[in-house]
């Protein structure tokens, strides 16, 4: 396959996989976060660029949001939300574990949440992104994981977007919010 034709089929193939996610699920999961006191991400991997870039931009709308993990991550208890992004190792299950036993809303962005993590999980959203290769998910021409992770990155962007008009969130708030430290040029700030 050529560079055109790839571009084509990686393109297909997230449209695939956001396609099939539930309008239900999604509503379920915009709402848990609505109502979070505070948010945390875990992901592993390739997994934890959507995570990161997620996380940036619930900041950015004003949500009182962490990374699992980071120096200043606080305790997470009752009223908190914590969200996994793929949910299918042992190390995400553990993560899920102690924030159930903490008091916790668990929301997982999976592409099984049949699985241990799932069945712990208090919400999910199914992203039949190719992870193993098994019947459950969308097939990829891509290596691994690729299309899971990809369509991770681009489900959170949309969800941010859906957060934005129901929170009604300017642009201008936002970027009062991204960090001032990055040194911009005159004129560009």
């Amino acid at each position: 396959m050529g560079y055109a034709e790839l571009v084509n089929t990686v393109i297909a193939e997230n449209q695939t996989v956001l396609k099939k996610v539930d309008p239900e699920e999604l509503n379920r999961f915009l709402d848990a976060i609505m109502q979070a006191k505070t948010i945390q991400l875990y992901g592993m991997g390739r997994m934890q660029l959507s995570v990161r870039a997620f996380a940036m931009r619930l900041k950015h709308m004003g949500f009182d949001t962490y990374i699992v993990y980071d120096t200043t991550t606080p305790r997470i208890g009752k009223g908190d939300l914590l969200i996994g992004h793929c949910a299918v190792t042992n190390v995400e299950l553990n993560v899920i574990k102690c924030a159930k036993e903490a008091g916790a809303t668990i929301a997982l962005l999976t592409a099984h949440p049949e699985n241990e993590c799932g069945k712990l999980a208090d919400l999910y959203v199914r992203i039949p992104g190719q992870i193993f290769g098994g019947p459950l998910e969308t097939p990829s021409v891509q290596p691994m994981a690729s299309l899971l992770e990809q369509a991770l990155f681009l489900f959170v962007d949309i969800v941010a977007m859906l957060l934005i008009e129901r929170k009604q969130v300017s642009m201008a708030e936002m970027q009062f919010r991204h960090t001032n430290l990055e040194g911009l040029p005159q004129g560009f700030a």
